[in-house]
């Protein structure tokens, strides 16, 4: 529904926006502590989930971590 790139998050809708807001921001969070690694850490960890079969969107440490503190 909504995906984070940097400081902005872009949503399908306005209503995806309200309910993502929260979980989103974590993101922007994680952005700002891993600056331009952040997209290529993200993107490593889920490939190295997929790889020993894991899910790489819901064991992603940076998706665990959003959905910890904004559920």
């Amino acid at each position: 529904m909504a995906m984070t790139w940097g400081h902005v998050i872009l949503g399908q809708t306005a209503a995806a926006l309200d309910l993502t807001r929260e979980h989103e921001l974590v993101h922007v969070r994680q952005y700002e502590r891993w600056g331009p690694l952040f997209i290529p850490a993200y993107l490593v960890c889920s490939a190295v989930i997929w790889l020993r079969g894991g899910d790489a969107y819901r064991d992603n440490p940076f998706e665990r971590q959003a959905y910890r503190l904004a559920p």
